[in-house]
């Protein structure tokens, strides 16, 4: 008996297709987006600073790592300024980096952070500018000082435009008061909080004040309150020979203690 072969199946005329590689696909584009976002031009922050009344005819690098020069705000010239920006601190919702200003009489660099909350953090700031750069911006400094002011920041957070904590030291050197008088008032020494323990407010700011070198002895403590109102306190006594018109000035001020120290106070609006 014949056997019943079993015909041969015939191989598909069509090859059924390879795989595509798609996680290298992902993987293609996931770089070339972070290349566009890793070198966005500089000159994209135009717009953004020209908001915040800050001007530069200058732009160059990237929005992570860039420059600008000639930088004015309002008018001021503040100088040339270098920045970085980490990506990384995007992820916690904010931006964070460094900034680096230089001018011909002076610098300032400091890591910052600011957050979507509007709450700006610098920390290991450290200055060295003249005093009279300070009376053109909002700071309530009048303006006809002159000296040198040399600051190391330790943290500096403001929330709703006002700084909500403050640690640091500032050196106030070769003060010199405005026209007409025009006289040194020597240099100081502010620590920020002041050290010692005293009545304070919520919101207030205090510094310890003491003199480094001048015509004046003083040690006394200054409170700046959320109003900009301030208040100066302490004891001040001549050093050295004491010109008639300053010795009539201070005994304005009342009798002078045992060592020649006299209470001032003073206090105003910032």
């Amino acid at each position: 008996m014949a056997r019943h072969r079993v015909p041969e199946r015939l191989p598909s005329a069509t090859a059924t297709p390879a795989r595509r590689p798609w996680w290298l696909i992902g993987l293609g584009l996931a770089a070339v987006t972070v290349i566009a976002i890793a070198t966005l031009p500089a000159t994209l922050l135009r717009g953004q600073l020209a908001r915040t009344g800050i001007d530069t005819p200058a732009l160059g690098g990237s929005v992570w790592r860039g420059y600008a020069t000639g930088v004015t705000w309002r008018g001021v010239a503040l100088g040339d300024l270098r920045w970085t920006v980490s990506p990384w601190t995007l992820l916690s919702g904010g931006i964070g980096g460094t900034l680096d200003l230089k001018r011909p009489d002076g610098s300032l660099n400091t890591k910052f952070r600011a957050s979507l909350g509007g709450e700006i953090r610098l920390e290991d700031a450290q200055a060295t500018l003249p005093v009279e750069l300070l009376s053109a911006f909002p700071t309530g400094v009048p303006r006809g000082w002159h000296g040198r002011l040399t600051a190391q920041i330790d943290e500096l957070v403001v929330t709703d435009g006002w700084p909500a904590a403050l640690r640091g030291t500032l050196h106030m050197d070769g003060l010199i008061a405005p026209p007409p008088r025009s006289t040194s008032i020597g240099s100081y020494r502010v620590v920020m909080p002041a050290p010692q323990p005293g009545t304070t407010n919520a919101g207030e700011l205090t510094a310890e004040v003491k003199d480094k070198e001048g015509p004046f002895s003083f040690e006394g403590r200054f409170t700046l309150g959320r109003d900009r109102s301030f208040l100066l306190e302490g004891m001040l006594a001549p050093r050295g020979a004491t010109p008639p018109a300053l010795a009539r000035s201070l005994e304005l001020l009342g009798p002078a203690d045992a060592s020649g120290r006299r209470p001032v106070s003073v206090s105003g609006t910032l």
